[in-house]
């Protein structure tokens, strides 16, 4: 992945908020009035990005004046800093909204202690994953991650520590770097490991979980995190991640339409888990849950206040990029992927009707409602993508790809996929499988040409195969 440009030296928050940073060594003056955190300032070297990691040696190393000679000395320093820049400016500000509990936390820990340990781990995992998973950058992320465990099983004897922000954070920023680099399906329980411990800690921290904005934050992430893990594992929700729900519950605004939705996911999860297990005496009875739970997603979809609502973007000339000469342009990204994360789900439902289908006029009947369904939600999914991927649209789009445009795309490929697994309409299919190979030759994107593979090979791998491979949860967080 290569991006480049003429970036401005002042620091991410002043250059967000359009303010004159006064770049100050001491630290910028405009961030310290707001009580933010900058993490210094840019050259006109910094945020490029090369595929061969030997350019990211030389790179990080001539950005911070350190001397070529004896690598072994340097070279692990510079790339710590590189990941940390990238992960900060890309992960925690450009792509996810999850983290903004991170920066004051990490502003205020000590040094070398285990949020700092912590974030290391991440963001080489982060950079790693940028440089098409680099052995050298992967390994020293794996020694990094050892140093976190270390430290953070150190904070969790102290009775007194581990109920601490600094500590669940920790936690979670662990369950990130499993998430970035568990990519084998086999493995995919495995990913509760963290999450489950976080769990634990939620329960000893008590009302420390409502009684502070990064509490609810931190609370907030935990939920999101587990209700994912349970569904990628196939496994029950927790009883008491329903409780730490009902606890937060009163403290979050009601426009917080992505929690409004946790009750009916986490029922979803656990509807799945019932089928696995044999909880169904026939397939009507799995039908007529299926049919409840997907009415009410589409009641929910149909109620969403207007700033969730897409512009439909009319194409006059033929674009290969765009499938049925419009798209859907939405607020934001998050909107954008929130809305797919819905439709996947409703998707997965009605496959669910379509594999229980009963002999008989009823049955017929659910078969063509529930594929007319996956079709026009995997339309839905085809027409959030090109706002993504055509020049101009949005500031990010390049040609090629801008770092942060290629892991906005990132969180398109799960849902593209179970788009072209379950349509059965030829145009579409071809249209997905088109999209992912430009992703791939355009973006620099290696896992779009993965999944497009699948498609091709593999089309009855699972949705939840694919995530694993993607590593989805971590890039679509």
């Amino acid at each position: 992945m290569v991006y480049r440009g003429e970036p401005s030296k002042a620091c991410l928050p002043c250059r967000k908020r359009k303010l004159r940073c006064d770049l100050r060594p001491s630290g910028c003056g405009q961030c310290q009035r707001a009580g933010l955190s900058c993490f210094g300032y840019r050259t006109s070297q910094d945020l490029i990005i090369r595929d061969e990691s030997q350019n990211v040696r030389r790179k990080a190393l001539a950005a911070r004046g350190l001397p070529h000679l004896d690598p072994n000395t340097h070279v692990h320093l510079a790339l710590d800093a590189w990941a940390r820049h990238a992960f900060f400016t890309f992960y925690v500000f450009g792509l996810s909204r999850n983290y903004d509990m991170l920066p004051p936390l990490y502003e205020q820990a000590r040094p070398g202690g285990h949020l700092w340990a912590s974030v290391d781990a991440v963001s080489l995992a982060f950079l790693a994953q940028q440089q098409h998973w680099s052995s050298e950058i992967t390994g020293l992320a794996y020694q990094s991650y050892e140093t976190a465990i270390q430290h953070v099983n150190h904070a969790l004897k102290d009775s007194t520590l581990a109920v601490t922000d600094p500590v669940l954070q920790s936690v979670l920023l662990l369950d990130l770097y499993e998430k970035m680099v568990t990519r084998n399906p086999q493995s995919i329980v495995s990913w509760m490991s963290h999450v489950n411990g976080g769990l634990a800690l939620a329960k000893l921290r008590g009302r420390r979980n409502i009684r502070s904005y990064i509490g609810r934050r931190l609370a907030t992430r935990l939920i999101t995190t587990l209700i994912i893990s349970c569904a990628a594992a196939s496994v029950r929700i927790p009883r008491a991640l329903e409780e730490l729900s009902q606890q937060l519950e009163p403290t979050l605004p009601e426009e917080d339409v992505k929690w409004s939705h946790n009750g009916s996911v986490m029922a979803v999860v656990n509807f799945n888990v019932d089928i696995r297990e044999g909880k169904f005496s026939s397939g009507a009875e799995v039908i007529a849950e299926a049919k409840r739970l997907d009415e009410a997603f589409a009641a929910r979809e149909a109620a969403l206040p207007l700033e969730r609502i897409p512009v439909r973007v009319t194409i006059e000339e033929d674009n290969p990029l765009v499938l049925e000469g419009f798209f859907h342009e939405y607020q934001d990204h998050f909107i954008t992927h929130d809305g797919n994360v819905f439709r996947i789900t409703r998707i997965m439902l009605n496959d669910v009707i379509q594999q229980h289908i009963v002999v008989g006029e009823e049955g017929v009947s659910n078969a063509k409602i529930s594929q007319e369904i996956i079709e026009c939600t995997a339309r839905e999914i085809c027409a959030s993508v090109p706002q993504f991927i055509l020049p101009g649209i949005r500031v990010e789009n390049q040609i090629p790809f801008s770092p942060l445009q290629a892991l906005r795309c990132y969180a398109l490929l799960g849902p593209l996929y179970i788009a072209g697994k379950l349509s059965k309409d030829c145009h579409l299919r071809c249209w997905v499988l088109n999209t992912l190979d430009h992703m791939a030759a355009t973006g620099g994107m290696e896992m779009a040409k993965r999944v497009a593979d699948k498609l091709r090979t593999s089309p009855d791998a699972s949705f939840w195969e694919v995530y694993a491979m993607l590593g989805s949860y971590a890039l679509a967080a």
